[in-house]
């Protein structure tokens, strides 16, 4: 058995870095498409894209096997323009507005971006005293304070806010010496930063998939239309690279790899979970067991749409799913040696 090439962490992190930086919530991924694509055309890849937008690359004729990774994130909307000027935003994807609470943001509008930030409807102690301790924890409980002058409904309109428009949230990245990633929206742009550093592996090290691989980065994965909506009906397997969460209920860690056999739609291959689990051990790859009760994934939404495919899930452990992310270097390490395993293996 051959030894994995190692993995570029600094590489891996500076692409993560970049991947961050870009805004792509679901409905405004464009940017983000058109950033795989070119990072794609340097691999020799096969390079397409589907009417939905979801990019696909593939190592050779008629894949079987496929690797997904989400490129869209969570983010907000404009629901409505208050009288004060300040602006109700809805969700785009399921997440909790206390995890928006405070977030800086940008509102991207048809004049061009504007700057604002989300608060509760009762923001100043000062002015609300112990109110501001029990306000319900809402969306319908926060609203959007843009940075201009503006007191009324008119003037926001006037700068060429409309319901519609997209709010994209700050991610407020953060890598510490000690290793460890913090940041919104590590679900799933780690996922596809450890994607993209398995391609660096096997172009600089001269390896070949031992059988043909499609990547599919879908862009609607947070609101379930993931890699359902973006393969040819030929494929046989898929592995979804995504987040893991961490919690004192779950068995996921930081600092490993983790094997996700169950999500809310219910359980996964259990052939294709022993491949997985045999090849990282025979690797010494780090990496847990774990079973998610309330996720979704790319295997979800492929099944859903009645693929005739085995599915199993690679995560990176992560603290505070959906919330303001923490995961570590090692579990993108480990993550990268299971995606370089898997295409090597037979």
């Amino acid at each position: 058995m051959s030894a994995l090439p190692p993995v570029n962490i600094n590489r891996l992190l500076t692409t993560l870095d970049q991947l961050l930086r870009i805004d792509s919530p679901t409905g405004d991924t464009s940017a983000m498409e058109q950033d795989i694509t070119r990072r794609l055309s340097s691999f020799g890849w096969k390079v397409s894209q589907t009417h939905r937008g979801n990019v696909l690359a593939q190592s050779g004729d008629d894949p079987k096997r496929v690797i997904a990774a989400h490129l869209d994130t969570l983010g907000a909307m404009v629901q409505f323009i208050r009288e004060d000027g300040r602006l109700e935003v809805t969700p785009l994807g399921t997440w909790s507005a206390r995890f928006a609470e405070g977030g800086r943001a940008t509102v991207k509008t048809r004049q061009g971006p504007i700057r604002a930030s989300l608060l509760p409807l009762l923001s100043s102690g000062h002015a609300w005293n112990e109110a501001v301790d029990t306000q319900p924890v809402a969306w319908s409980q926060l609203s959007a304070r843009l940075d201009r002058p503006t007191a009324s409904r008119e003037e926001t309109l006037a700068l060429g806010v409309q319901p519609g428009d997209i709010v994209c949230i700050d991610p407020v990245p953060e890598f510490d010496d000690s290793g460890y990633i913090t940041s919104r929206f590590l679900d799933n742009k780690a996922g596809i930063a450890c994607v993209l550093e398995m391609l660096h592996l096997l172009q600089e090290n001269k390896l070949t998939p031992e059988q043909p691989v499609l990547l599919a980065f879908t862009n609607a994965e947070e609101i379930g239309l993931g890699a359902g909506t973006a393969l040819p009906r030929s494929i046989e397997e898929l592995i979804s690279v995504d987040i893991a969460p961490v919690a004192r209920n779950q068995a996921s860690r930081e600092d490993c790899a983790t094997l996700g056999y169950k999500d809310a739609l219910g359980p996964h291959s259990r052939t294709l979970l022993d491949r997985l689990d045999n090849m990282a051990t025979d690797h010494e790859i780090e990496f847990v067991r774990d079973v998610f009760r309330y996720y979704h994934s790319d295997c979800s939404s492929t099944l859903t749409a009645g693929y005739d495919a085995s599915t199993a899930l690679v995560g990176f452990g992560t603290d505070s799913t959906h919330g303001y992310e923490r995961t570590h270097q090692k579990s993108l390490t480990a993550v990268t040696q299971m995606l370089i395993g898997y295409v090597l293996s037979n």
